[in-house]
């Protein structure tokens, strides 16, 4: 049994309507769970919900095959990024988009819709080798899911990650470690029409060290951002405190160390030539990964995508997925292109054709692993 274009628009139509932002999953959990059971298998839910804050753990569905090739996991998220109410989709011309007033969600239920009817098929028609698809939750607020994800959870040898722009076809080989960056400003406040002398404005410090800092697109694998700035109580009162958030990105270590040290070098003496004190904090968020031409995941990718019919782009990406986590594990991993487009805006949308992409390269996957030897 093969599923359908109408099947796979029905089904995305029906996921992507849910309302399903990062921590609140349930729904969506239900909906998974309520579709596997359907087909004659079981998810089995985590405890990830203690230590995500979620309201719902990952779910793992397993297939166990023929015990040939190697054993594979497919995975998606269920969480979209922030949004008010329930997505109005609609279907025209061959795309699916909302109303214009919130995100569709397509990222990542435009994946989780395909693995769900390959899962359909393998109820059917067990595979070759073992399988496993994994849902996650909480990947948009820092990939929580996949970290609080037990490793001993998983039988895979490789897993391959559905999460990324770039249509069916396109591997991210390699992705950048993530370095976040807080800095607190601390000055001395005082009456700004009356004493401003007396005052030293940390918003002002924070003001030079960002003006001294190399942001934007560094280079091919390097980028670096200042997103969030807050500070000061009154606009007649000399700024006490500032917070600056930033981040740095780079698939090469040594290039990530130099830009984070840049960083925190201009935030230094910035805050030194104020005569302010400045407390600064730099956490990994992800670690990159970088894998051979050779590699498993990617030997299996290029069998699966020469039977799928699909073009093969490789490239290095910027952004994190779970792929990062299993990776950083000793868990090859692969983050494949989805193709939605304007993801996490209210223009967001994704073609019909690249649901019925996604399905095959899901088979595909799947056949290819089989005849990979373990």
């Amino acid at each position: 049994m093969r599923a359908g274009l109408d099947e796979l628009r029905d089904l995305f139509v029906h996921l992507a309507g849910i309302r399903s932002p990062s921590l609140e999953e349930r729904e969506m959990a239900g909906a998974v769970k309520d579709f596997v059971r359907g087909v004659g298998l079981e998810a089995f839910e985590d405890a990830s919900a203690a230590l995500t804050g979620c309201d719902c753990g990952n779910l793992i569905v397993r297939v166990p095959g023929r015990g040939e090739g190697t054993p594979i996991a497919l995975c998606a998220h269920l969480d979209t990024v922030p949004l008010e109410r329930a997505p109005t989709v609609i279907v025209e011309n061959g795309v699916v988009r909302t109303d214009g007033e919130t995100i569709l969600g397509a990222d990542d239920k435009a994946a989780v819709a395909p693995l769900l009817m390959v899962l359909r098929d393998l109820a059917l028609e067990p595979p070759a080798a073992d399988v496993e698809i994994v849902f996650t939750v909480a990947e948009e607020i820092g990939l929580q899911g996949a970290k609080a994800l037990d490793p001993a959870a998983l039988a895979a040898a490789t897993v391959f990650v559905f999460d990324s722009e770039g249509e069916p076809g396109t591997v991210i080989t390699a992705a950048p470690t993530l370095k976040a960056i807080e800095a607190e400003f601390r000055g001395v406040a005082a009456h700004a029409g009356i004493e401003p002398q007396h005052g030293r404005s940390a918003i002002v410090a924070a003001a030079r060290a960002l003006a001294d800092m190399d942001l934007g697109r560094i280079d091919d694998e390097t980028t670096a951002n200042v997103g969030l700035i807050e500070g000061g109580s009154a606009v007649n009162i000399v700024a006490e405190r500032c917070v600056v958030r930033a981040e740095a990105r780079s698939r090469d270590e040594a290039k990530l160390a130099a830009q984070v040290a840049g960083m925190i070098g201009a935030m230094s003496v910035a805050a030194g030539d104020a005569g302010i004190d400045v407390e600064i904090e730099v956490d990994e968020h992800f670690r990159g990964y970088a894998h051979a031409a050779d590699a498993l995941p990617l030997r299996i990718a290029d069998a699966a995508l020469a039977e799928a019919d699909l073009a093969a782009r490789y490239i290095g990406g910027g952004g994190g997925s779970d792929a990062n986590v299993f990776n950083a594990r000793g868990l090859p991993a692969l983050t494949l292109g989805v193709g939605f487009e304007h993801v996490h805006s209210p223009h967001e949308c994704i073609r019909l054709e690249r649901l019925e992409e996604l399905y095959r390269l899901g088979h595909a996957l799947v056949r290819a692993a089989g005849r990979t030897p373990a």
